[in-house]
């Protein structure tokens, strides 16, 4: 034992008091000694004690005087009665007063050994079951602190909450979810998901989320969904128990609808006003047209020169009317793609054929590296040469000092990579999240001459998207850049409507 037992020995006969010392001292207890009840109450008042063996009859006061305080007042401390009287009556008595248990003297001296070491057991065991009933406590009342808290977190959040079980059942769902699916009062929980939002694409992904093997490392999915007239953002994510077993999915919904509607508002705006734009300034082009061909007369040579300069000017901004009106039908989701079996290796071929003139012109090397049998692909032919035109025309006007462009395809069975490199300029670190946004062009002394409207990668980089593709980019300045650009083959399928992580 870390701490020896103290064992209060109350007898008014010493030898009593020795011999008990004699007996319990050899045990490993230490002991202390009172010649009555009244001096016994003093010693549990100033010292710990852990056990009390009382004589039943003593001068001043006996156990049974001392069992009324001691139970009051020591509950805790196992009181074993001494008596040379033991009688069935005197028995009973002190275990109605809350005595553990009574020796007769003469005692045997391992009968009272097992006595005192059963009492201080059952102190432990009592001890031992107190603490873990206040721990219990405790434990029940933090637990109900934090249900509490964490109710009133879902319960005032903006966004919606859903949790499903394994059995694709809801178990729990916040008053903005109610508001945002216009549901007036709760289904049952648990209940089926179809209770609440009766969406095909929505159980796919929890489903997806509570079958996928964990090599798969699937985190969230996010997809966007429609409920009336409401647009909502739904991410899903896997939750677990503390034995890490899959305990079911919480969906977060985000109404974006606010979202959608402003960006409807934007596209019509831009729509309007670029073909409001497009149609003076083809009459003013198709005027000079007429003025350069002689048809109003002779020119100066400097005339000539300022109306070559304005027609150049012209045509650019109805290049970048136009892109700006690819842009606004792409995000409304109004471009029509002939999605069709496709052999992307000749659309590359009849591209770099185009453009070797070009690369010429700037000294560059253009190359095309495919092998003889590439998959086809399910994509529309006009959007790929747009694409691979945009990619190979940017990394021609981004080597001002000559170099090296190539493109190259391979195949990985269920998408085809195609890499358009270069050995230009590069791009900075913090450019690159950048070079995709609308309107974004990368600053280089070198090619500041480069003439563009900063929406072809944004063009590029949707049309992709519409394919159910991928792209990336690599640079370092100084180095060059890499567009990698994914496509799934017609093998593959249609992919997926929803984003996994």
């Amino acid at each position: 034992m870390s701490e020896p037992y103290t064992i209060l020995v109350v007898d008014d006969e010493k030898v009593i008091r020795d011999g008990c010392a004699l007996i319990l001292q050899p045990e490993g207890y230490q002991v202390a000694t009172a010649a009555n009840g009244q001096e016994a109450l003093e010693i549990l008042r100033t010292e710990p004690i852990n056990l009390v063996l009382c004589d039943l009859k003593m001068p001043v006061m006996g156990a049974l005087e001392v069992l009324e305080v001691a139970g009051t007042h020591y509950p805790e401390v196992p009181i074993i009665i001494i008596t040379g009287h033991g009688t069935v009556a005197n028995a009973v008595e002190c275990m109605q007063k809350g005595a553990y248990d009574f020796v007769t003297k003469p005692f045997r001296v391992d009968h009272l050994t097992l006595v005192v070491k059963r009492a201080l057991e059952k102190q432990k065991l009592e001890r031992q079951a107190r603490e873990l009933r206040e721990e219990q406590a405790r434990n029940l009342y933090t637990l109900a602190s934090e249900q509490s808290r964490l109710h009133t977190i879902i319960n005032c959040m903006a966004d919606g909450v859903l949790v499903t079980n394994r059995d694709l059942e809801v178990v729990l769902c916040n008053p903005a979810l109610m508001r945002l699916l216009e549901l007036s009062t709760p289904p049952p929980q648990p209940g089926p998901l179809s209770y609440y939002l009766d969406d095909s694409s929505l159980k796919e992904a929890i489903y997806t989320l509570l079958t996928a093997p964990e090599q798969d490392n699937i985190t969230y999915i996010s997809q966007e969904l429609r409920k009336g007239r409401a647009y909502l953002r739904a991410l899903s994510a896997p939750f677990y128990g503390p034995d890490l077993q899959l305990l079911g999915v919480v969906t977060v919904f985000h109404d974006i609808t606010g979202f959608k509607e402003l960006d409807e508002m934007k596209n019509e705006f831009v729509q309007m006003v670029s073909h409001e734009l497009r149609a003076p300034l083809s009459a003013i082009k198709m005027q000079h047209t007429v003025i350069l061909d002689g048809l109003a007369g002779d020119l100066t040579e400097k005339q000539r020169e300022l109306l070559v300069r304005a027609h150049a000017k012209i045509q650019g901004l109805l290049d970048l009317i136009n892109e700006l009106l690819n842009v606004a039908r792409m995000e409304a989701g109004h471009c029509q793609l002939e999605q069709v079996p496709l052999s992307l290796g000749g659309v590359l071929t009849d591209l770099v054929e185009l453009l070797q003139t070009k690369a010429a012109n700037q000294k560059i090397v253009l190359q095309l590296i495919t092998p003889p049998n590439l998959p086809l692909i399910q994509a529309d032919r006009r959007s790929m040469e747009e694409v691979f035109m945009n990619l190979l025309c940017n990394a021609i006007n981004y080597s001002p000092n000559g170099g090296d462009v190539k493109i190259s395809a391979v195949s990985h069975c269920e998408y085809l990579e195609v890499l358009v490199s270069d050995t230009g300029v590069g791009l900075e670190p913090e450019e690159i999240p950048k070079i995709f946004d609308k309107f974004y062009r990368a600053k280089h002394p070198q090619t500041r001459q480069v003439i563009g409207t900063g929406l072809g990668l944004a063009i590029v980089k949707n049309l992709i998207e519409a394919h159910r593709g991928s792209i990336q980019v690599e640079s370092q300045p100084g180095v060059g850049t890499t567009f990698r650009v994914l496509l799934p083959t017609v093998s593959s399928g249609q992919g997926s409507d929803f984003v996994r992580s």
